[in-house]
């Protein structure tokens, strides 16, 4: 089913699309302006339908040294469990290891428990917490996990 969407490097030109993305499938959205400066500062992929033409997917990661950080991934809320974040992750991991990275990181919310399988199925260990990381829509705050993995360098 994987093959009905596109991986490609994003550009400043998909900020609107991502927009409407992580607005309609996150519960947490980063604004445009976040958006606008992760596609300027970071490494950013998307998954496109080939039939309709829009997005479906976005994962934005950085490199610093031997560690590359994934700053967010987000998959169209009605095409999940399709393998697009699987997809998405793999290539930011390919990607580091290219960039000579020997560590992946990551911080999630814990009460993200598909998301937290789905690292753990690529390598990521917890490592820590950030105690009430993370404000609440309704108020309160949430503990972030923190997870690391090894990542094998490709040469």
């Amino acid at each position: 089913m994987t093959n009905q969407y596109m991986l490609r490097e994003a550009t400043l030109s998909d900020a609107e699309a991502i927009d409407a993305l992580e607005r309609s499938s996150d519960p947490h959205p980063w604004s445009e302006g976040l958006i606008r400066e992760a596609l300027q500062s970071r490494q950013n992929w998307v998954l496109e339908s080939t039939e309709k033409s829009h997005l479906v997917g976005w994962l934005t990661a950085s490199a610093l040294f031997d560690q590359s950080e994934l700053e967010l991934v987000v998959t169209d809320a009605s095409k999940r469990r399709l393998g697009l974040g699987k997809r998405l992750l793999q290539q930011w991991l390919d990607w580091a290891g290219n960039q000579g990275c020997t560590e992946g990181l990551l911080e999630v919310r814990e009460s993200n428990q598909g998301a937290i399988a789905l690292y753990k199925q690529f390598g990521f260990e917890q490592v820590g917490s950030r105690k009430n990381y993370y404000s609440l829509a309704e108020g309160g705050h949430e503990h972030a996990v923190l997870m690391t993995c090894k990542l094998k360098k490709e040469r």
